[in-house]
């Protein structure tokens, strides 16, 4: 009797999990958009326009990640309520597009991490050419 409650208390909390996945990932989403508007903000980083437009695309992109995950988690709500058995075809039906919402939010910002990250390679690349060219720094007399 107790291998029975274990196994029923291991599903409940193996189904309650998916509220927490699409949160921490909600949460994930959001505070990657949130360090690149940080990384926006800074002068050093956002010379031009052409890096401030890019960079803001990007951050859009992880925000409307962060925010179909919460989609995501509504259509689980709406799923778990959906027990009833004549309403199978429109529960298989809600469980597709959800699935689909999820691989687009994970997708759109795999993207973005990765837009972001040839951001930054570009940006630093400028900012040590820049860097060299201010900081011409002598060789001392001895060395060759």
């Amino acid at each position: 009797m107790a291998v029975v409650a274990y196994i029923a208390v291991e599903y409940i909390e193996f189904d309650s999990n998916k509220e927490v996945l699409h949160l921490t990932l909600f949460s994930m989403f959001f505070l990657l958009s949130n360090l690149m508007v940080n990384i926006g903000r800074h002068k050093a980083a956002i010379d031009n326009d052409e890096h401030a437009q890019s960079l803001f695309w990007i951050t859009l992109f992880a925000l409307s990640a962060a925010m179909l995950e919460l989609v995501d988690l509504a259509f689980d709500q709406v799923l778990a309520a959906m027990a009833d058995p004549s309403m199978v075809i429109y529960s298989n039906a809600l469980g597709i597009v959800e699935f689909l919402i999820s691989i687009f939010a994970v997708l759109m910002a795999c993207f973005s991490v990765d837009k972001f990250l040839v951001f930054l390679r570009s940006i630093s690349f400028e900012l040590k050419y820049i860097g060299l060219q201010v900081k011409k720094i002598p060789r001392p007399e001895g060395e060759g």
